[in-house]
């Protein structure tokens, strides 16, 4: 699959590895709809990246994730979805507040499933394509406090790798990448409740002297082109499997 005349669908587009990976696919060549909650921010990346088309939408809310996937289609469709939105909720299991629980289900389990599942009949329609979910390398560590991120993220992964069992013979290639430690805002974006006894809240690890989100975008640009089943932000990161 090269990227040039494709359209990639990209949500979490507006910021860190979205706003990266939006970038590095149109100097590809792929044309780009762009997702996210900050349509202020997708119209000036659209404007840098002519071309391009906003797509606002709540990753969290089903209703809007099957319209955004839809007005996609209504646009064209698309040959490739990179699932990059989400957030992180730190707490022990003692504190956590299960409506958070819920929220950082919704938008880091089902939204990227309803959005692969509004996605196959685009990619059928195109005789395939490539389907990138951005996992987390807490999901191959036990951080203490962060089992309610973790755990989206362990669930999306059951689905990507068993997603990818079903659709080969469709060509359809679904894919996992594991970013560690980045440097992006992710850290402020957290969700902080008032519920989890101040761990939300504590100062969080220094993504300054993370991998940079360009880095991240190549190995989804690489996913994309070849259509590998689990792409690694750093090699030794699979010996923590265990």
């Amino acid at each position: 699959m090269t990227l040039t005349g494709k359209t990639i669908l990209i949500t979490g587009a507006s910021s860190g590895i979205g706003l990266a990976t939006a970038r590095l696919l149109a100097a590809q060549g792929a044309r780009l709809q762009l997702a996210s909650r900050n349509v202020q921010a997708l119209e000036a990346l659209a404007a840098e990246l002519p071309g391009s088309a906003v797509l606002p939408v709540d990753m969290s809310e089903l209703t809007q994730v099957r319209a955004m996937l839809q007005e996609a289609a209504r646009l064209g469709g698309f040959d490739g979805l990179v699932n990059n939105a989400g957030r992180a909720y730190e707490a022990t299991l003692e504190k956590t507040d299960l409506e958070a629980l819920d929220y950082i289900f919704r938008l880091n389990l089902l939204g990227p499933v309803a959005a692969m599942q509004e996605a196959l009949p685009i990619l059928r329609a195109r005789g395939g394509g490539g389907i990138v979910n951005i996992s987390s390398g807490t999901t191959l560590m036990r951080i203490p406090g962060y089992s309610v991120y973790s755990s989206s993220k362990r669930a999306l992964n059951g689905f990507t790798l068993t997603a990818r069992e079903e659709l080969l013979a469709e060509n359809i290639r679904v894919s996992l990448v594991y970013p560690r430690l980045t440097a992006t805002a992710f850290g402020e974006n957290k969700v902080l409740t008032g519920k989890d006894g101040g761990l939300g809240a504590r100062p969080a690890a220094d993504y300054t002297k993370g991998d940079p989100p360009e880095h991240i975008a190549g190995l989804i640009l690489q996913a994309l082109l070849e259509g590998g089943a689990e792409y690694f932000a750093h090699p030794d990161m699979q010996k923590l499997r265990g």
